[in-house]
C-alpha cells in the first residue's frame, strides 16, 4: 500500500541538526511551559502516560504536564500485557489492530515445571481469550507519549522532578472526613495544599518549578514523592524475589522438545523451578531505529487513525519500516524471578563476569532443560539487571503515587503494567473527582481520595498480588503441586468467563470491575485459597520439596476448591482455553489442543513466519491478505503429510 508519509520530525532533523533527541521530542508538545498546571506528573514510563492519557479523556479541560529525567524513552526489560491493559488501551488509546503494528502479538500464558535432572516437564498453559501484546518499553513509552501530546499534554523529557513537602503532607490525621465537609460560618475555608514541585531541566529551556493543584508520583523505584513519608517497607513474608534478565535473538526453535507444548506460539511463557521461575517474552524492537524516524513512524499511526482509517487500510509493519527507515528485529526478553532464600553458592566466577551474569547462568546450568533450550534455540545479546518488591505509603494531601513508586510485587503474571493500569485508572478517576470539586468541599474531597486510594493500592491490591506470587512459587516446588495449583487458582480467578470475557462486563471500556479484579487476585474465592494453602507451604524454605503430608493437604483443599466452583459455574468452558483439560478443569489424556470454540488463535503467517490471528484480515507485519485462512490451510496440509509420511 502507497503511504502519503508526512516526515516532519526528520525533517526537522534535517534543517536544525544541533537539535538533541530530548530537545526533538519535546518539541512535539502542544503547549507552551507556563510554570502552572492543574496536574504534574512525575515520570513518564507507562503508567504515568496511561493515568495522564485516562485523565485527559474524562476531563479534557485540565492542563496536566508530565515530567521524565530520562532523555528519551529507552530500552528496558519487555513486558506483556493481559486482557486489563489491552481493554484500557481500546477504550483510551486505540483498538489492538493499529497498535500491532508497532507491538508483538500475544495470546495467553504457558507454564513449564522442570526438574534438576531434565527428565520430567509439566506443562499448563491459558488463553484463546483475548488480544494483547507484548512490548518493547521504547516503542511503548516513545508512542504513547505522543498520543498524550496528541490530547493536549505536555510531556517533558530531560527533565528531573523533586518535591518540597509540609509535615502534613501524607494522609491527614488531624481532622476526620466530618471535620472537612461544608464549613460554619466562622471557620474558613481551607483548600488542600499541594507539593511544590521542583524542576531540573537538563535543557536549560523551562523553569526550575510549576505550581500545580495536585501531583502524581509515577516516579518508579526512585520514589520521589512517596520517599518523602518514609523508607520502603518490605511485605511482611521470609523471602523475597530478585530478578536478573537479558535479551535473546531465536536462532532455531524447530528443534525444541514436544515436552515443551505448544511453545512455538505468541504467548508469554514461563520455565518454572522450584526456586523461582524464569520468563519468556518475545518482542519486536525498535531499538536500532533513529529517534526522529521512529516520531514519523508513530504519527502516521496517530494521525491516520485520528483521520478515520480503519486499521486493516494502515501500512503493515514491513511497509512502516521501509517508508520511515526504522529497522526492527524480533528478539525475546528472558530472565529469572528468584527467592531470596535459596543460598546461591558463595563462588559464582565460573558464571560470567558480573553479578547479574553469574546469577542468570547459575539457574540457565542448574536445569538442563533450560540449558539446552538456550543454548540450542537462542542467542544473547547485552544486558542484565535486578529488582525486588516494596510497598511505601502511596497517598497524600495533593498527591497520589502509582506505578513502582506506590509498590512492587514479583513480576509473575505481569502485575507491573495490567494490575499497575489499575492503579494508574484509579487514580485518574479520583483526581477528576477532586479538582472538579467546589472549594468548599475541596479539602473532603482530596482527603477522601488519598485515603481510598491508599486503601486500594496499600490494602487491597499489592498484598492480594503478593498472595498470588507466594502461591504460585510454592505450587513449583513439586511437580504434584504444578498439576494441581495452576488450575485450581483459573477456578478460583473467575466466576463466569464468558461474561468476563465478552458478556455485559466487556464493553471495550475499562470499569471499575477490571479494576478490582486484579488478574484474579481480586476475587475473595482467590484470596481464599490463599488463606487456606499459603499456611501449608509458605514460608522460608528456599524453594525445598515439601512433605507428602503437605503435599496430601493441598491435593485435597484444590481438588475440592476445583469441583465446588465447577459446580457453582458449570457454564464455564474450559476446555476451550486450556490445551489439557476438559470443562470441567478434569486433565485429558493426549489432549495438546484447546476446544472449538475459542475467541482468539494465533498461526505463524504462511509469508513473513511472524504470527497472525484469527480476528485479522491482513498479516500486520507484513500485509499478506487473508493470512489467518491461507497460513492455517497451509498448516493443515504440512500436518497431512506428516501424518501420511509416519504410516
Amino acid at each position: 500500500m502507497a503511504i502519503d508519509a508526512v516526515r516532519r520530525f526528520t525533517e526537522l532533523r534535517r534543517q536544525h541538526p544541533e537539535l538533541s533527541d530530548t530537545e526533538l521530542l519535546n518539541s512535539n508538545n502542544p503547549r507552551g511551559f507556563t510554570g502552572t498546571a492543574d496536574v504534574v506528573v512525575a515520570g513518564a514510563g507507562m503508567l504515568g502516560l496511561c493515568y495522564a492519557v485516562h485523565l485527559k479523556n474524562i476531563a479534557p479541560d485540565l492542563k496536566i504536564d508530565i515530567f521524565e529525567k530520562s532523555l528519551t524513552p529507552i530500552q528496558k526489560i519487555g513486558e506483556s500485557t493481559l486482557s486489563p491493559f489491552a481493554t484500557f488501551t481500546t477504550g483510551d488509546v486505540l483498538p489492538y489492530d493499529y497498535l500491532l503494528r508497532i507491538f508483538a502479538l500475544k495470546d495467553g500464558l504457558h507454564f513449564y515445571s522442570v526438574d534438576q535432572e531434565g527428565r520430567e516437564v509439566t506443562a499448563q498453559d491459558i488463553g484463546g481469550l483475548d488480544i494483547a501484546f507484548q512490548l518493547d518499553r521504547r516503542m511503548s513509552e516513545l508512542f504513547m507519549t505522543m498520543w498524550a501530546q496528541s490530547l493536549g499534554i505536555n510531556v517533558y523529557h530531560g527533565v528531573a522532578v523533586d518535591f518540597e513537602v509540609s509535615a502534613r503532607g501524607s494522609i491527614t490525621t488531624d481532622l476526620s472526613l466530618d471535620e472537612l465537609s461544608i464549613p460554619k460560618p466562622d471557620i474558613p475555608i481551607r483548600p488542600f495544599s499541594t507539593p511544590k514541585v521542583l524542576l531540573k531541566d537538563s535543557s536549560n529551556t523551562i523553569g526550575t518549578s510549576i505550581d500545580a493543584r495536585l501531583v502524581c508520583d509515577a516516579s518508579g523505584f526512585s520514589r520521589r514523592l512517596t520517599g518523602k513519608f518514609g523508607a520502603r517497607e518490605k511485605f511482611e513474608s521470609s523471602w523475597n524475589t530478585n530478578a536478573y534478565w537479558t535479551y535473546f535473538r531465536e536462532k532455531n526453535t524447530s528443534i525444541i522438545e514436544d515436552r515443551l507444548l505448544a511453545w512455538d506460539y505468541p504467548a508469554t511463557k514461563h520455565l518454572c523451578f522450584p526456586e523461582g521461575w524464569g520468563w519468556f517474552i518475545g518482542l519486536i524492537s525498535w531499538e536500532r531505529a533513529p529517534l526522529a524516524n521512529l516520531m514519523d513512524l508513530c504519527a502516521q499511526i496517530i494521525t491516520s487513525a485520528a483521520a478515520g482509517i480503519p486499521a486493516d487500510k494502515i501500512p503493515c509493519t514491513r511497509a512502516l519500516s521501509k517508508t520511515f527507515n526504522c529497522p526492527y528485529e524480533f528478539i525475546t526478553s528472558i530472565g529469572w524471578a528468584v527467592r531470596d532464600d535459596f543460598q546461591l553458592p558463595s563462588d559464582l566466577s565460573s558464571y560470567g563476569s558480573g553479578e547479574g551474569e553469574q546469577k542468570f547462568n547459575f539457574f540457565k546450568k542448574r536445569y538442563p532443560t533450560i540449558d539446552k533450550l538456550l543454548t540450542e534455540s537462542y542467542e544473547i545479546l547485552p544486558t542484565t539487571t535486578a529488582n525486588s518488591p516494596t510497598f511505601p505509603v502511596v497517598a497524600g494531601e495533593g498527591w497520589l503515587a502509582i506505578g513502582n513508586s506506590a509498590g512492587f510485587t514479583n513480576p509473575l503474571i505481569s502485575p507491573g503494567i495490567n494490575a499497575g493500569v489499575a492503579g494508574s485508572w484509579s487514580a485518574a478517576n479520583l483526581t477528576a473527582q477532586v479538582l472538579a470539586a467546589p472549594a468548599h468541599e475541596a479539602k473532603r474531597a482530596m482527603m477522601a481520595a488519598a485515603k481510598e486510594h491508599q486503601r486500594f493500592m496499600y490494602d487491597f491490591a499489592l498484598p492480594r498480588l503478593f498472595n498470588m506470587n507466594r502461591l504460585w512459587h510454592n505450587a513449583f516446588r513439586d511437580h504434584r503441586l504444578f498439576e494441581s495449583i495452576p488450575k485450581t487458582l483459573w477456578s478460583a480467578s473467575f466466576e463466569e468467563v464468558d461474561d468476563h470475557y465478552f458478556g455485559v462486563q466487556r464493553q471495550q471500556l475499562y470499569s471499575q470491575a477490571d479494576a478490582n479484579w486484579m488478574l484474579g487476585s481480586g476475587l475473595d474465592a482467590f484470596q481464599d485459597l490463599c488463606a487456606e494453602v499459603l499456611p501449608i507451604l509458605d514460608g522460608p524454605n528456599g524453594g525445598a520439596q515439601p512433605s507428602e503430608e503437605d503435599v496430601a493437604k493441598v491435593l485435597a483443599i484444590a481438588g475440592r476448591v476445583v469441583q465446588e466452583r465447577t459446580e457453582r459455574w458449570p457454564q464455564n468452558s474450559w476446555g476451550n482455553w486450556l490445551r489439557q483439560y476438559d470443562h470441567k478443569l478434569q486433565k485429558v489424556p493426549g489432549k495438546r489442543t484447546r476446544n472449538a470454540g475459542f475467541l482468539v488463535e494465533a498461526t505463524r503467517c504462511i509469508s513473513c513466519r511472524y504470527f497472525v490471528h484469527n480476528r485479522s484480515t491482513m498479516c500486520p507485519v507484513c500485509g499478506e491478505k487473508d493470512a489467518w485462512n491461507k497460513s492455517k490451510s497451509s498448516a493443515s496440509t504440512i500436518c497431512e503429510r506428516s501424518l501420511l509420511l509416519s504410516a
